[in-house]
């Protein structure tokens, strides 16, 4: 009588153990899926977090620039514009409005939102200068006429 107790009092020691074992084993699979729950929202809330970062600084690169462009269309551009076409300024002047009015935003736009805007879009100066460009084109369509030699004409007419 004693071996079998002894034999059942094994056999229970070993059924115990296993349970506990296959109990841990789900314990450690649960574990792992909350950890991966868990990673899945940190990488949410750490994508929506630097997704609210980008469009802001996005959004103030397209402000800042239609801001800049708008102010140099109403003190020189405008001015300048005609003098080239009339032949008494170089367009090299021109050209060196739109690099005043890039340096003046990228001065003024903080580096954190310059290297966010590189790291989502690869070059913060090839967004900027496409911003710009969008601005100028904004301002040529608000004046629906432009002078050429002493002649208006409609925009679309050039």
């Amino acid at each position: 009588m004693e071996a079998i107790q002894t034999m059942a009092s094994e056999v229970l020691v070993n059924v115990a153990l296993g349970v506990i074992t296959l109990l841990g084993a789900y314990a450690m699979y649960y574990i792992r899926i909350g950890v991966n729950m868990a990673k899945a929202k940190t990488s949410q809330i750490e994508d929506d977090a630097t997704r609210k970062l980008l469009n802001n600084a996005l959004d103030d690169v397209e402000s800042l620039a239609s801001i800049s462009v708008g102010a140099m269309e109403q003190t020189t551009a405008k001015a300048l514009r005609d003098a080239v076409k009339s032949g008494t300024a170089s367009r090299e002047e021109l050209l060196a409005l739109g690099k005043q009015v890039f340096d003046d935003v990228k001065t003024a736009i903080t580096p954190e939102a310059q290297a966010i805007i590189t790291k989502n879009l690869g070059s913060f100066d090839d967004y900027l200068v496409k911003c710009i460009e969008d601005a100028v084109r904004k301002v040529k369509q608000e004046d629906p006429y432009i002078t050429l030699d002493g002649e208006l004409l409609a925009s679309g007419g050039e």
